[in-house]
């Protein structure tokens, strides 16, 4: 299976490692990618083969892409994937959907964001009349923005 992980950050960098080392009958089981928007977190985590920023001490193992630093990246990144995990704060989410619908994504979409969209005025100064959401939870804004996506929430204990 064909995996791209969305959100190079702990949880999604953990994640993304997991999925990688699992193996069937000694082979590796998925092609797992690793996008993150940050240019410079890419460049260092391809070189060093470590996410030292998120996630300390644990080393990719080799068959793990990491990929990002630009939309067109992204673009590039979600042809004949199976699978897609958004693994982005919150705040991120609404624009991950955003290009997941204009890219017409039709394979399963997961997302491991939780909590509520913080309101846009306290970030951009709008009037909250202007706001396209105000507190509203990953589902909601699912539905504003990317209606069309097969998506699902994948939730369980903290990442501590």
């Amino acid at each position: 299976m064909k995996i791209l992980v969305i959100g190079a950050g702990a949880w999604g960098t953990a994640l993304a490692v997991s999925a990688s080392l699992k193996t069937v009958s000694g082979q590796a089981a998925h092609e797992v990618s690793l996008w993150a928007r940050n240019a410079a977190l890419v460049e260092t985590v391809q070189s060093t083969r470590q996410n030292e920023r998120y996630l300390p001490g644990i080393t990719l193992a080799p068959g793990l892409q990491v990929l990002g630093g630009s939309d067109a990246s992204l673009e590039a990144a979600l042809v004949g994937q199976d699978l897609i995990v958004i693994a982005t704060p919150i705040a991120g989410v609404r624009g991950v959907f955003q290009r997941l619908q204009q890219a017409q994504v039709r394979v399963p979409v997961a997302w491991l964001s939780k909590g509520f969209e913080a309101p846009l005025a306290a970030v951009a100064g709008a009037a909250p009349a202007a706001l396209p959401g105000v507190g509203l939870l990953v589902h909601e804004i699912l539905a504003q923005v990317a209606p069309d996506l097969l998506a699902g929430v994948l939730s369980g204990p903290s990442f501590a």
